[in-house]
C-alpha cells in the first residue's frame, strides 16, 4: 500500500467486508481486491453486477476496467476454478507442484516452503513432515539428503491429493472433525 500505511492490507480487507457486508456469501466474495460475484442465472447476475458496482459508486470506491471480466461461466479465483458446477482445483496449480524441482539452495526451499505453508492446516502432521527442510534453512547447514528428499516427496503428495484438495459434496450430510489444540 502506498504511503507507508502500516497494517493497509487487513484496513482495506475490513473496509470491503464492511461495505460489503450485505452481499458476502450470498452472491459475492472478496479477498481483498479481488471481487467474485456469482449468480444462478443471467438476469440475476445482471442485478448483482449493478448493486455491486452501485455500492463501489457510493463509497467511492473504484475498479479497473482492464483487470475486470464480466459474465464468464468460468473463473480462476485464487486458485480454484468456480464455474456452475461448483468449485475445482486448478489442475494446472497441481502439475506445477508436481512438477516442483528440487530445491538447489536456501532461496528456492524457501520459495517451497511459503507455498506449502499457506496448506500448513489440512496437512496431517505438517510440522513432522517439514522439519527436515526447516532445518536446512539453517545458516551454512543446506546439504540436501535422503530425509529431505523423503520430506520434500511427501510435502507435495500431500499438497496434490485429498483432502487437502477435497471439497465436501455439500448436498450430503459430512462430519467435520477437529482438534483446536493441534496447531502443527
Amino acid at each position: 500500500m502506498p504511503f507507508g500505511l502500516t497494517n493497509a492490507p487487513v484496513t482495506f480487507q475490513s473496509l470491503m467486508n464492511y461495505v460489503f457486508q450485505p452481499f458476502l456469501y450470498k452472491f459475492m466474495l472478496i479477498f481483498f481486491d479481488d471481487i467474485l460475484i456469482y449468480s444462478s442465472s443471467w438476469v440475476e447476475h445482471l442485478k448483482h453486477v449493478e448493486d455491486v458496482l452501485r455500492v463501489l459508486d457510493q463509497h467511492k470506491l473504484y475498479v479497473k476496467l482492464s483487470k475486470c471480466s464480466f459474465g464468464q461461466l468460468k473463473i480462476d479465483y485464487l486458485g480454484h476454478i468456480v464455474s456452475s458446477a461448483g468449485v475445482e482445483v486448478d489442475q494446472t496449480k497441481v502439475m506445477k507442484i508436481q512438477n516442483w524441482p528440487i530445491p538447489l539452495n536456501v532461496k528456492q526451499l524457501r520459495g517451497f516452503l511459503g507455498l506449502t505453508g499457506y496448506y500448513r492446516r489440512f496437512i496431517k502432521k505438517y510440522a513432522q513432515i517439514v522439519a527436515p527442510l526447516t532445518k536446512l534453512l539453517q545458516k551454512d547447514v543446506f546439504q540436501w539428503g535422503e530425509d529431505a528428499q523423503v520430506a520434500f516427496k511427501t510435502l507435495k503428495q500431500a499438497l496434490t491429493q485429498a483432502p487437502v484438495l477435497a471439497l465436501p459434496n455439500f448436498t450430503q450430510p459430512f462430519i467435520l472433525e477437529t482438534d483446536a489444540s493441534v496447531w502443527a
